[in-house]
């Protein structure tokens, strides 16, 4: 049941009555009135129970306690895959961001909110988590790492994460990752051949990997390019 803001007593209490939640909007009025006051009805979007007596459904409404919706941004989306699924929650309202963040600055999280939360504010929280996570990692990080600065660091993560969803594996590759570059070796990631050929996007699920892309000249591709890529090529977790 939906109260949208500024709504009164009296149009709530028809809109209860209407979609058969309660029985009299009048007796509902008075008792909003006795208990407390005509605005002590908050707006919000709530889950009303079967058979909720008028009492129960005055309290919850005075409560404020509105239904929450979550919405998962997985390790390993890309920017553009992450705004999607923002883009596409019809919970939220407003619009999307006019620019596009950096690939690799949104958190991966479960995002909680109230129907009519902005995407915006979604996508700022997002930011908002990812450079508190990174500087905090960053900060913490070993002394003789081979990446000159945040942004290098964030861009082998990406790698990492692409590479293997498995928690317990994520170290080792780093290290393998890690010990390349310090050799001045080339990564050969085969999640940056993807990358370079398909963007933010993403490679269509029916469109294999063919001998020949390993060898194609993009910015991304770690088997032709030495060092690392000039961007992350996904948003990694905490983990990577």
């Amino acid at each position: 049941f939906l109260v949208k803001p500024n709504t009164g007593v009296q149009d709530i209490a028809d809109q209860l009555e209407r979609r058969g939640l309660i029985s009299d909007a009048r007796v509902f009025r008075l008792g909003v009135r006795a208990f407390g006051n005509d605005s002590a009805l908050k707006a919000g979007e709530y889950e009303i129970k079967p058979r909720a007596s008028m009492r129960d459904i005055m309290e919850l409404l005075k409560s404020g306690k509105s239904v929450m919706y979550s919405l998962t941004i997985p390790e390993g989306l890309t920017v553009d895959q992450a705004l999607q699924r923002i883009a596409e929650e019809t919970a939220l309202s407003g619009d999307m961001p006019a620019t596009t963040p950096p690939e690799g600055s949104l958190a991966t999280d479960t995002l909680r909110f109230t129907r009519g939360a902005t995407r915006q504010q979604m996508v700022d929280k997002l930011l908002a988590d990812q450079k508190k996570l990174v500087d905090d990692v960053w900060q913490r990080r070993a002394p003789d790492l081979p990446l000159a600065n945040v942004e290098e660091f964030v861009t082998l993560a990406s790698i990492v994460e692409k590479e293997t969803g498995k928690g317990d594996e994520r170290s080792r590759v780093a290290a393998v990752f890690l010990n390349r570059l310090a050799k001045g070796m080339r990564l050969q990631s085969d999640p940056t051949i993807i990358y370079g050929l398909f963007g933010g996007k993403g490679k269509p699920a029916d469109r294999p990997i063919y001998q020949s892309d390993i060898q194609k000249q993009t910015p991304y591709n770690t088997y032709v390019i030495n060092g690392l890529p000039p961007t992350p090529i996904a948003n990694p977790g905490r983990a990577a």
